[in-house]
């Protein structure tokens, strides 16, 4: 065989080989550039001639005084800023592909940023609501589409922008977000309309099959940033938009999921962000069960770990943008397995350094809603609409074929009480149990106060030990999901912090029905009906401690009138005169060894 025939064997073979992941790769980057490379056309406007470095430039910016002084009605004036703020925005675009020097980046950006700034002190002059005014309605509708588009661009420049003018971009960014929720909040005060508008507005704009992470990610930067009034409508968009994305991706192939992990690698954006995206999407409820959700799970797993691996290159490049060596001052710590914490969330926060914490996996304390029920043969399930005291969807059996009415669908309302279902985001708290749930409405859902916002950081259980360890009974969780010494234990020593009882209501003639043990000043350890009925001066505590029965010589010392054995170097075995009393009368105060507290 020749050499050229030789060759040409191998180059077939090698593209046989490489093609497949050449072809991935292009797709990948088309998908990204689909998704956050927007164009001069996407924003309704021509691309750029003059940029601010342009000694014409000044001529563009008179146009544009002209225009605005001759546009009298509020709203079309409000179109026109947002049309000037949009060129402002493609030009700053145009002077980073340019690599125009820093300070003709900064000029352009703090362009952008008076152009956005107009547009929001337009807005203030229409003195109507979306609600009363159809136009107003539709420029509010223009708006969050283009403000939407505004956020993934400047996320994409952010990553192409020099060392030196990486700032600038943040701080445009940052005021843009600012003044997107103003000027919206302003147009439409009714949270289920917020919610349908940015559902429609995102799931409408053009992009690759993954475009809802970009979404939920712009969603999320605003979430940030809006009243706290607003937050559950942005919180609510945000779950339908996770659910979308986690069902096309149930629909995709092995391979399908796998780009879409290399998507997520190559977007640009927050990676602390992007993790907390991928965790929504690992423990959102499969709508295919079987395999195929549970390989979309280890697809996932998969992808969590290369951000984490990514999230570091991220750190340093940080650092070196701002001449600071990161690695030297922050943990340095391994990316994990692929199948860690695949039942659980991982977690990395990143403290005020700017460095990236170890990541953890929580298993969070959320009451976890059955996907489906076992019906008899012949019948089938099918979902009621209504749902249970936990936010569950209740669901029954029904002969298979039966014509139902099926459940009402769409925006749930915004509203408070039981029944209602919770959001599927993550908002930690902290439990007085010690757990981690998602977010408020799942604590409550669970029936558990909330101790602190933000994931527990240590066990909130007192210290309880028994003298004699092992014993039958021992490590019994309270109702509290506290350990507690159990009997025939020895008797605990009390912690030094004994959790309290809940104190007297305000409201008369209501009291929580619970007994109420409570030690006097003297020490005498008493169980009362109710807290209500424990004295003034006494201190309540979890349990009185049982003092054993344990063969002692008698105690030869009389009892005086405080409870207390005398003389007082002999009374107890506990760290304090409690059960003195009942060891006296028992005949065993003798033997006891800790000195006595009592005058």
């Amino acid at each position: 065989m020749s050499n050229p025939t030789k060759l040409l064997i191998i180059a077939v073979g090698l593209a046989l080989f490489l093609g497949p992941a050449i072809i991935s790769a292009q797709d990948i980057t088309e998908a990204v550039n689909l998704d956050e490379n927007i164009q001069a056309s996407d924003l309704g406007i021509g691309e750029p001639t003059i940029l601010p470095d342009n000694p014409l430039y000044f001529l563009k910016n008179w146009g544009r005084g002209i225009q605005s002084f001759f546009t009298f009605n509020p709203i079309a004036k409000a179109e026109l800023k947002e049309k000037f703020a949009n060129e402002k925005l493609l030009e700053l675009k145009k002077t980073i592909e340019q690599k125009k020097n820093q300070e003709v980046i900064k000029k352009a950006a703090e362009n952008y940023q008076q152009g956005v700034e107009r547009v929001k002190e337009q807005v203030k002059k229409i003195k109507e609501k979306a609600k009363e005014n159809p136009k107003v309605d539709s420029f509010l509708n223009k708006f969050i589409h283009q403000q939407t588009l505004h956020q993934k661009l400047l996320q994409k420049l952010e990553t192409q922008v020099p060392p030196e003018a990486l700032g600038k971009i943040k701080e445009a960014r940052e005021a843009h977000l600012e003044r997107f929720h103003d000027v919206m909040l302003k147009l439409e005060d009714r949270a289920e309309v917020i919610t349908e508008k940015l559902d429609k507005i995102l799931e409408e704009q053009k992009g690759s099959g993954f475009k809802e992470f970009k979404n939920l990610e712009v969603l999320k930067n605003l979430e940030e940033k809006v009243p706290e009034q607003a937050k559950e409508a942005i919180q609510r968009a945000q779950e339908n938009a996770l659910k979308r994305l986690h069902g096309n991706l149930e629909k995709m192939s092995s391979e399908g999921q796998e780009k879409f992990n290399n998507y997520v690698e190559k977007i640009s954006g927050a990676k602390e962000k992007h993790l907390e995206i991928i965790e929504n999407l690992k423990l959102t409820q499969t709508i295919t069960p079987g395999m195929s959700g549970i390989e979309l799970k280890e697809k996932l797993g998969e992808g969590a770990v290369k951000l984490l691996e990514r999230m570091e290159k991220k750190l340093e490049k940080e650092g070196k943008s701002e001449n600071i060596d990161v690695r030297s001052r922050c943990p340095q710590w391994a990316a994990p397995g692929p199948n860690f914490c695949l039942n659980g969330r991982i977690i990395v926060e990143k403290d005020s350094a700017g460095c990236f914490s170890p990541p953890k996996c929580i298993i969070p304390g959320d009451i976890v809603c059955e996907s489906s029920i076992t019906c008899e043969v012949g019948y089938e399930s099918y979902n009621t609409g209504e749902r249970n005291n936990q936010g569950c969807p209740i669901k029954k059996c029904i002969k298979a074929g039966t014509d139902i009415i099926p459940p009402a669908t769409g925006i749930i309302p915004p509203s408070t009480g039981v029944g209602r279902a919770c959001i599927e985001i993550w908002k930690p708290v902290c439990g007085k149990n010690g757990k981690t749930y998602s977010n408020e409405c799942f604590a409550k859902a669970a029936g558990m106060e909330i101790e602190d916002k933000g994931i527990c950081k240590e066990s909130k259980c007192p210290e309880i030990k028994c003298v004699r360890d092992p014993c039958p009974g021992e490590h019994l969780p309270n109702s509290t999901g506290c350990i507690n010494c159990a009997s025939p234990c020895n008797v605990p020593s009390l912690p030094n912090e004994t959790p309290s009882l809940p104190n007297k209501p305000t409201q008369p003639g209501f009291c929580i029905q619970v007994i109420a043990p409570a030690i006097s000043p003297e020490g005498i350890c008493k169980e009362f009906p109710t807290p209500c009925d424990v004295p003034a001066g006494w201190k309540k505590v979890q349990k009185c401690p049982e003092v054993p029965s344990v063969g002692v010589p008698p105690a030869t010392e009389p009892l005086t009138e405080n409870g207390c054995c005398t003389p007082c170097d002999r009374v107890c075995n506990l760290e304090s005169v409690v059960g003195c009393k009942r060891a006296v009368e028992n005949g065993i105060c003798e033997g006891w060894k800790v000195p006595c507290p009592c005058p």
